[in-house]
């Protein structure tokens, strides 16, 4: 089986610099406010952003049901790249009518863009190309981008501010 069987990867380039990006996917204050699909909501949100340091976010969907996530953080080069395992709680309600698949990894590398941009690559490899497809007929592709999405529009709000005063400065 070749990695690409296994591995799911998307790409968005975001407005605003490199540090405050990697500042918001990194600090549970903004993570709990853009994390997770439309519509749910982040009860636990403890992240320990350094080799070896735990992560914990738990979903919760508007039907309610919750989805614990969690993991380890395995590299982590600040503002530049992160990689962290992801591993289901198979005693969760949500894998009631079907086992989670096996554990993620995770990559997500930060860089900078023209303009002041940064452009975030993230690469999720499952551990098979079954847990891949489970993971796709489940949503996670389409639940992914939904947070992406709020990170755009947070990372929008915490840079009018600045761009306020560099308006004003000129």
């Amino acid at each position: 089986m070749t990695d690409e069987l296994c591995e799911f990867e998307l790409e968005r380039i975001y407005d605003a610099p490199r540090d405050l990006v990697y500042k918001v996917w990194t600090d549970p204050r903004y993570v709990r406010l853009w994390w997770g699909i439309d519509a749910s909501t982040i009860g636990r949100c403890e992240l320990d952003v350094r080799e070896g340091g735990a992560w914990r976010i738990d979903m919760r969907t508007q039907s309610g049901v919750v989805y614990p996530n969690g993991g380890v953080f395995t590299e982590v080069i600040e503002n530049e790249r992160l990689v962290y395992t992801n591993i289901a709680d198979p005693s969760s309600p949500a894998w009631v009518a079907e086992p989670p698949p096996g554990p993620l990894v995770h990559t997500v590398r930060f860089e900078d863009h023209a303009d002041g941009k940064t452009k975030v690559s993230m690469v999720t490899r499952a551990s098979s190309a079954g847990d891949l497809s489970h993971l796709l007929r489940r949503g996670f592709a389409a639940g992914l981008s939904q947070g992406l999405e709020r990170l755009a529009g947070l990372l929008e709000t915490l840079r009018q501010p600045m761009r306020e005063r560099e308006r004003g400065s000129t």
